[in-house]
């Protein structure tokens, strides 16, 4: 019987019920994907906890990184699913910028996501399994990899040998950031919060550092480029570390969402301060492509039974991960 895990009210470990479902139908254009694995991000854990002013629509099947497998008459074709899309038909969308819909969406937050054995997609939100990839490593790359990519190369308009600064390095996008203005030729930096991990950064391109180390006299300063994603802990020291002209690029503030700002420093040193949410449909496919190259590669922390879900929370919000943590799903 297909099932998925449901979130039909805030709160602890305890609100992820698993739910016996029906068995969808899969119309022109669409495709019937048995999902294998899918991995978790932060905000698989928000939309379990709740975000204040927010509404997820609950109740909600959460998940946006999912690899599976769709039947075909030549045989199984292993796929991941692109995590996010727009409506297709607005100014927005048509200029290729999706991410800028009034009616984006992103699986699992504000539609359902694929946290489910069984999910029907749009055929084009299919992307082939790169040879060489388990479909566990292929469900901890879309939405991160989407993410970083859309930061670095589109908002950032990251040139070659610059110096990047990536703070929380062993992040989910930090790891593919790393690897992005590694790809770029750049002098790449990247924070982590205990000897252990900042080792592990030496291994995927980046010199390491503590946090307080960032923005200090003695520390890391003078940056081209600052790939932001935890926010109040670190606003204050990645303005600092940027050298005149530098730009800061943030998609998420998993410290919390209030951060002061030095309006001196942001008009003396002529900073640019960029948001950025996802990406768009060619960002994902250019990524795609150096994947399939093996120019960047996932990096998985762990891969848990589904029924071990509640321990992959805690691993996110305890920042024990480095990199992501992948659920299989039952056969």
């Amino acid at each position: 019987m297909p099932y998925a895990i449901v979130i039909a009210r805030h709160g602890g470990s305890e609100v992820l019920e698993r739910r016996e479902t029906a068995a969808g139908v899969a119309r022109a254009g669409e495709v019937r994907v048995r999902v294998t694995h899918v991995a978790l991000n932060h905000l698989d854990t928000w939309v379990r906890r709740g975000v204040p002013g927010h509404d997820f629509g609950l109740p909600r099947i959460p998940g946006s990184d999912v690899a599976g497998v769709v039947d075909t008459p030549d045989g199984p074709r292993h796929v991941v699913l692109h995590p996010s899309w727009g409506c297709g038909i607005c100014p927005a969308c048509l200029g290729g910028r999706q991410n800028r819909c009034p009616d984006f969406k992103l699986r699992g937050e504000n539609c359902d996501g694929g946290l489910r054995s069984e999910v029907i997609v749009p055929a084009w939100q299919c992307l082939d399994l790169p040879a060489g990839l388990t479909p566990a490593a292929g469900a901890a790359m879309p939405l991160t990899l989407l993410t970083a990519w859309h930061m670095l190369v589109q908002r950032a308009k990251l040139q070659r040998n610059e110096r990047v600064l990536i703070q929380a390095g062993a992040s989910g996008v930090g790891v593919m950031a790393i690897q992005i203005a590694a790809l770029f030729g750049c002098e790449v930096h990247a924070t982590a919060s205990t000897p252990e991990r900042r080792e592990r950064l030496r291994t995927l391109g980046a010199i390491p550092w503590d946090y307080a180390q960032i923005g200090s006299r003695g520390g890391l300063r003078d940056v081209d480029v600052v790939c932001e994603s935890v926010g109040a802990d670190t606003w204050e020291s990645s303005v600092r570390a940027l050298k005149w002209g530098g730009r800061l690029v943030i998609c998420g503030a998993t410290s919390g969402a209030e951060a002061k700002i030095n309006l001196r420093a942001l008009f003396f040193k002529q900073l640019d301060l960029l948001g950025s949410t996802m990406g768009t449909t060619p960002d994902l496919l250019s990524a795609w492509a150096e994947v399939r190259a093996g120019r960047i590669r996932p990096v998985v922390h762990t891969v848990l039974p589904i029924q071990r879900l509640a321990e992959g929370h805690a691993l996110l919000e305890n920042r024990a991960a480095f990199g992501k943590v992948v659920m299989e799903m039952d056969e």
